[in-house]
C-alpha cells in the first residue's frame, strides 16, 4: 500500500483557495528544483461508514487500512489473522483493554464505540505507533484521516 497525500482547495473568483497552503508548499518543497508533476482535480467527496447525515469521515475503515494495515506492512504482516493479531496488541498498547483476574490483559470491544470515542482511540493509535520503538526503530508515520489516500 502506498500513501499519497490530498490537498484541499475551494475554487473562488476563478481561482483556488487551499485549505493549508503551507501544508502543500512544504510537500511541493520535496520535490527536487525542476521536477514535473501531475495535478489531478475532483470533486471533494466524503467516505462514509454508515451513511448517516453528517458523517465526515470512516473512521473505521481508516484504523483498518491505514492504521493497522501500515503497522502490518511495517511488520510484514499479511492476512486478515496478522491483522486481527495487530488490532489486539494495538488496543492493549494504548490502554483500551480489560484486566482479567491472572493478570492478563484482554484487548476491549471497539463496537460499541461512540464515532468520538473511536476518533479519539484513533488517534491515541496514530501517536502510539509514531512513538520510536512501539513499532518500528524509528517511529511509524501515519497520516491523519485529511491527508491521505490510497495510491492507485
Amino acid at each position: 500500500m502506498k500513501i499519497k497525500p490530498v490537498f484541499y482547495a475551494s475554487v473562488r473568483s476563478g481561482g483556488l483557495v487551499y485549505q493549508d497552503p503551507m501544508r502543500l508548499r512544504n510537500y511541493l518543497l520535496g520535490f527536487p528544483e525542476g521536477t514535473e508533476i501531475e495535478v489531478s482535480p475532483r470533486k471533494k467527496f466524503n467516505r462514509r461508514t454508515s451513511k448517516q447525515p453528517g458523517e465526515k469521515t470512516n473512521f473505521n475503515g481508516y484504523y483498518w487500512k491505514f492504521i493497522v494495515g501500515s503497522i502490518a506492512d511495517e511488520l510484514g504482516e499479511i492476512g486478515e489473522e496478522a491483522y486481527d493479531r495487530i488490532h489486539q496488541w494495538i488496543q492493549i498498547n494504548i490502554g483500551n483493554f480489560k484486566e482479567m483476574p491472572d493478570g492478563t490483559k484482554v484487548a476491549g470491544n471497539t463496537s460499541n464505540m461512540s464515532s468520538g470515542d473511536f476518533a479519539a482511540m484513533c488517534s491515541r493509535a496514530r501517536m502510539w505507533a509514531n512513538i520510536p520503538g512501539n513499532v518500528c526503530e524509528y517511529g511509524l508515520y501515519i497520516p491523519e484521516p485529511y491527508e491521505q489516500a490510497l495510491e492507485e
